[in-house]
């Protein structure tokens, strides 16, 4: 059996710390530039989405609607540094008073599923929709690695890999 963390949100505090240490290497260029080919949506857009998601995760906590739609756009955490480590710090704290008591409670799940505005909304629990957010920042962490490394900036070797993913050094050992 697989060891269970001392914190339904413990995964996902340590994620926001593995963003906020990212961050804090960049500089102002690296953290607001696009990726190539891309108008926008450098790391502080990507950065600004998950934080986004959070945000509507401990909303729902309150309000018992999960609206991961419904976000602002080309806010400072986009284009500062200081501003998004601001917001981690603050989601941060947030989290760690979050209980394991929450995981069943139901809430709403609001999705826009077209351009014209059009949403549907589905019944889900908060620990389902952690596991969605959790899995949702590594995707994202993904891509920003992808953008970095273009840059010849490299990260961490488990930075934007699933837990159930292998990392490299694993799928070798595998492999032999």
């Amino acid at each position: 059996m697989a060891p269970v963390a001392s914190s339904p949100v413990a995964p996902l505090i340590e994620l926001l710390h593995q963003m906020a240490v990212l961050i804090e290497r960049l500089d102002d260029i690296d953290y607001e530039q696009p990726a190539p080919g891309r108008s926008s949506g450098g790391v502080g857009g990507h950065v600004r989405h998950c934080l986004d998601h959070v945000m509507a995760l401990l909303a729902s906590t309150h309000t018992g609607v999960c609206a991961y739609d419904r976000r602002a756009r080309g806010t400072d955490i986009e284009s500062c540094r200081r501003a998004a480590l601001r917001a981690i710090s603050t989601l941060t704290s947030a989290l760690s008073d979050f209980g394991p008591e929450l995981l069943d409670c139901t809430v709403s799940v609001e999705t826009q599923i077209d351009h014209s505005g059009a949403m549907i909304t589905t019944r889900s629990s908060i620990g389902r929709e952690l596991a969605f957010v959790i899995s949702h920042t590594i995707h994202h962490h993904a891509i920003v690695g992808q953008m970095l490394l273009a840059r010849g900036i490299t990260l961490g070797p488990r930075f934007g890999l699933a837990p159930a993913t292998p990392s490299e050094h694993e799928s070798l050992a595998c492999a032999r």
